[in-house]
């Protein structure tokens, strides 16, 4: 550094080089990162950009099995609910124990 340089507050061309070398490191991670995060999202952009379809044939059929789960579960939710009704019923009428048949 000479000292013309030092005096007017600039960095030496070391320095410059020192710290360019030194963020390369810091610049490839990065850059990693960027790739590793937006890789599946620039192709999603790409595969819709492209005309493709919303979901995977899998996925679709992931979605339909599930659906046709709920289904089952409301249906079977609904039984649940009328035999608790029909209990409730009966426990309101209030039968004694020897107005029960015997068996």
């Amino acid at each position: 550094m000479t000292m013309q340089a030092a005096a007017s507050g600039e960095p030496s061309i070391g320095i410059i080089i020192a710290a360019l070398i030194g963020s390369i490191p810091i610049l490839g991670i990065m850059a990693w990162t960027a790739v590793k995060i937006l890789g599946p999202v620039g192709q999603a952009i790409a595969h819709r950009a492209r005309g493709g379809d919303a979901g995977t044939p899998l996925l679709v059929q992931r979605v339909d099995q599930l659906s046709d789960d709920v289904e089952q579960l409301r249906a079977q939710l609904a039984e649940t609910h009328e035999r608790l009704e029909f209990t409730e019923r009966l426990l309101a009428q209030g039968r004694s124990i020897d107005q029960l048949p015997k068996g």
